[in-house]
């Protein structure tokens, strides 16, 4: 897979993590069997074949926000949702050998299409579907990182949120705290990094502590949480991120 240049990497944020990342993916991904790729993942109804399908066809809706940026023309990511969950249906039972080429061979084409990006474009604004938030096409390659790190962790082959850095797991827990527009108020603190999160109203919601990959793993309606604490001596009740 083709390396960013040191000019391309300063532009775009995240871009040479986001490589790192999908390179220690696709080398996760190389001894794996047929049987493996059909045992379950921690995703609740996927395989890990429905996991690394969709990382496949993520990458390719990415490269659907880079033409649009590129050309003008308007493309989301997907045609629609149910177009989206028809290919992660359909192919998530292929071959193990099927499966690591076409994750191989789409994440090439978002690395090309990340360096083919003029410069003059980085700042289009482009958006995942009708109705969402805009953001600069720059910002790719780290709506990309969080694809590739967070469901690496869903593939329980090894790597898992104990093995995200510091930088990601407060990235990742800002942006679940931003996209999340309703729910309970409470604080949450890192007891590793030092980090602080404040949602909803000030005052009216507990404060709940541990790891930051932890923190980040439990918001995104993962795992219960029991490896965190709260001054309620109770978790909030949340919906699945995404």
């Amino acid at each position: 897979m083709e390396t960013p240049t040191g000019t391309k990497s300063i532009a775009i944020p995240h871009l040479v993590e986001m490589v790192t990342a999908s390179t220690r993916l696709l080398g996760a991904l190389s001894d794996l069997t047929d049987d493996d790729t059909r045992a379950p993942s921690l995703l609740a109804g996927w395989t890990r074949g429905h996991v690394i399908t969709h990382l496949a066809r993520n990458a390719d809706a990415f490269c659907n926000l880079l033409h649009w940026a590129e050309s003008g023309q308007e493309h989301y990511m997907y045609d629609s949702q149910e177009q989206r969950d028809t290919d992660i249906e359909a192919g998530s039972g292929r071959s193990a050998h099927d499966l690591r080429v076409d994750a191989s061979a789409s994440a090439g084409r978002l690395i090309q299409a990340i360096n083919e990006l003029d410069v003059a474009h980085e700042e289009k604004l482009v958006a995942r579907a009708p109705g969402t938030p805009t953001f600069p096409a720059k910002e790719i390659a780290t709506h990309r990182l969080v694809e590739l790190e967070v469901h690496h962790a869903d593939l329980d082959l090894g790597y898992d949120r104990a093995d995200w850095s510091d930088e990601f797991c407060h990235l990742l827990l800002d942006r679940v705290m931003a996209d999340r527009t309703q729910g309970p108020s409470m604080v949450l603190r890192s007891t590793d990094t030092g980090g602080h999160w404040k949602y909803g109203a000030p005052g009216q919601g507990p404060t709940i502590e541990g790891r930051a990959c932890d923190l980040a793993w439990w918001v995104m309606g993962r795992g219960d949480g029991s490896e965190l604490t709260s001054d309620a001596h109770v978790l909030p009740e949340l919906g699945r991120w995404r």
